[in-house]
């Protein structure tokens, strides 16, 4: 199989099976024998589809006698596929792409319809760079052309204003900056970027985030020897900035209620220098397995991982129990879509149950804590109804917690904010996903 016939077939299952790009790429790649080359280019092709297929499918209904929807799968996403190299990919050659495309609709079995994929993508290559600038700046306009369903570029303009929205829909189909966080347990910083700098992998740190560095190209991690492999873990800056606020101490006592996969837990062990207790749950057996697993691997023991469910805990000896408590909460991933990009074609009325669940998981949480504890509230989306009304709500039923500034000032200062209990990070202002985090502290 090629890296475009794999791409297609990927496509065709988050498209058909509404499969998630990440976990669908991972399990092919696993299953094919391609060169690395072959694998980036792959994972190219199906993000960048995904990323821009309002685009797409516009440009081919423009120059198809056949409108996207009554196409056959298979042609459809073999046109997808072909039209982005055309337009998003200016190094390949335009007669390569089409070739390509006329070669896999019959190693596909749709040969019949061959000559249908070389002259569609053809009127393509011809058209795209007039009928793109002519899109108006309508909210019709800017749904083609960032490729964003309107209903999201209304919402986030009501919540947060015009200027914010351009900021977003700039950096909606750029590729996000990688960060990595050193892990502290098995090395220090300095010895690391030492051997980073052995292997020519450029790197910067991360101002406020002690440990914390942006790498470029991340690709060249994998050229790293293999006892370096768990001196670092993958995690946006966003993530650590949210273990940055919880603010834990070396000996206290912390809970993570959605804890799976880790990547939290183990920065807030750093954190604590290792030592302390760190209990940290998830609903599902297996990902709390994996998570066991993983701290073990990376050299945590002050981590212990427990099952529950975090919206229902009814274990006597937890209440009160902990110094800080995270509360990490399921939600609609609006603030990650440049790595999850299917995530933007869902409707916001399909996240309409998430603020009952994540408010319970707060008030779950909120009991956990002892007097005078830390609760701390965060979500990798940007939408007010699962941001600000849930630690609204949780404030105006739950007297016994204040708000608490949190030690962010360069993230608030960046968003020209005073400090407060609360803040929202930007991709386009703090070089971050988009992400929520709260802060409270509870009386006595």
């Amino acid at each position: 199989m090629t890296a475009r016939g794999a791409a297609v077939k990927a496509l065709l299952v988050i498209q058909e099976q509404d499969g998630y790009s990440n976990i669908v790429l991972d399990e092919l790649l696993s299953s094919v024998d391609l060169s690395a080359t072959d694998r980036a280019f792959a994972s190219r092709l199906l993000y960048g589809v995904t990323e821009r297929r309002l685009t797409l499918d516009y440009l081919l209904n423009q120059t198809s006698s056949t409108p996207v929807k009554m196409m056959d799968p298979v042609i459809r996403e073999i046109l997808r596929v072909g039209a982005y190299q055309l337009v998003y990919m200016n190094k390949i050659p335009a007669f390569a792409a089409i070739h390509e495309a006329v070669e896999l609709s019959r190693q596909f079995g749709r040969g019949r319809l061959s000559g249908f994929v070389n002259g569609v993508l053809r009127q393509v290559e011809r058209q795209f760079e007039t009928l793109l600038p002519a899109l108006p700046t309508t909210d019709k306009g800017l749904e083609i052309r960032y490729s964003l369903p309107r209903a999201w570029i209304r919402a986030w303009r009501a919540a947060y204003g015009e200027e914010v929205l351009q900021g977003l829909l700039g950096e909606l189909n750029e590729a996000p900056p990688s960060y990595i966080r050193v892990n502290t347990s098995l090395t220090t910083t300095a010895a690391f970027c030492r051997r980073l700098e052995e292997h020519g992998i450029a790197y910067a740190p991360v101002s406020g985030l002690p440990d914390a560095l942006c790498v470029s190209p991340a690709s060249a991690l994998h050229n790293l020897p293999d006892e370096m492999a768990l001196q670092y873990y993958f995690q946006d800056v966003a993530s650590q900035w949210c273990c940055r606020a919880l603010d834990a101490q070396p000996g206290e006592r912390i809970a993570d209620l959605c804890a799976a996969p880790g990547g939290k837990t183990m920065t807030v062990a750093q954190y604590m220098n290792n030592s302390g207790y760190v209990l940290a749950g998830d609903i599902h057996d297996h990902k709390c397995r994996g998570l066991e697993k993983r701290v073990k691997q990376y050299g945590f023991k002050a981590i212990s991982v427990r099952q529950w469910d975090a919206s229902v805990i009814d274990a006597p000896e937890l209440i009160g129990a902990f110094d800080r408590v995270l509360c990490d909460v399921p939600c609609s991933g609006m603030g990650v879509i440049r790595r999850k990009p299917e995530i933007r074609y869902k409707q916001p009325e399909q996240f309409d149950a998430l603020p009952a669940l994540q408010l319970r998981i707060l008030e779950q949480g909120a009991k956990m804590v002892r007097p005078g504890g830390v609760l701390q509230y965060s979500t990798c989306t940007l939408r007010p109804e699962e941001n600000q009304a849930v630690t609204e709500a949780f404030l105006e039923t739950h007297p016994e917690f204040l708000p608490r500034l949190l030690p962010l000032e360069s993230c608030f200062a960046a968003s020209g904010l005073p400090v407060s209990h609360e803040i929202t990070l930007f991709p386009h202002i703090h070089g971050s996903d988009g992400f929520y985090v709260a802060g409270f502290v509870k009386q006595g």
